[in-house]
């Protein structure tokens, strides 16, 4: 009886620390994060948005989420506005308008983007790439709005 006993109590005690677990993921929860696109309205074609979560990875391959938006599909007034559901934490984006409809940022010999491309907060580069901490923000459980001008469209 006493080994029933102490099996019940490992089951239990190993239920509440799994149960104490999920507890703790659903707390750093998800969060929407809408982005407007301003500078869009006499575009068409395809916008797109790659999120960044480190500077390490910042502007390179590697990506948090890649998103293609549709610009007759999201356009709203004069806004292109998405949303993305992402962990909460802090991220950066880059944003580009695929004038040529390639799927890809077209660049010069030298990598310097030769389409439209915007940054979250609207940074903008200073004598080489734009920094990480110019375009970093905050996602917390409060959904978030980026609103990003496009120029040169």
């Amino acid at each position: 009886m006493k080994r029933w006993s102490l099996i019940a109590i490992h089951i239990i005690g190993s239920l509440l620390l799994v149960l104490a677990g999920q507890f703790a993921l659903a707390d750093e929860g998800t969060s929407t994060l809408t982005v407007e696109i301003a500078g869009l309205a006499g575009a068409s074609g395809n916008v797109f948005i790659a999120v960044y979560d480190s500077d390490d990875t910042w502007l390179g391959d590697e990506v948090v989420v890649e998103k293609k938006v549709v610009i007759a599909e999201a356009l709203d007034g004069d806004v292109v506005r998405t949303e993305l559901e992402l962990p909460v934490g802090e991220y950066a984006l880059s944003v580009f308008y695929d004038r040529d409809d390639d799927g890809e940022l077209d660049t010069n010999f030298i990598g310097i983007p030769k389409e439209p491309v915007a940054l979250s907060n609207n940074a903008v580069p200073k004598f080489g790439p734009p920094s990480y901490s110019d375009a970093v923000f905050t996602l917390g459980a409060e959904p978030v709005v980026q609103r990003i001008a496009m120029k040169d469209v």
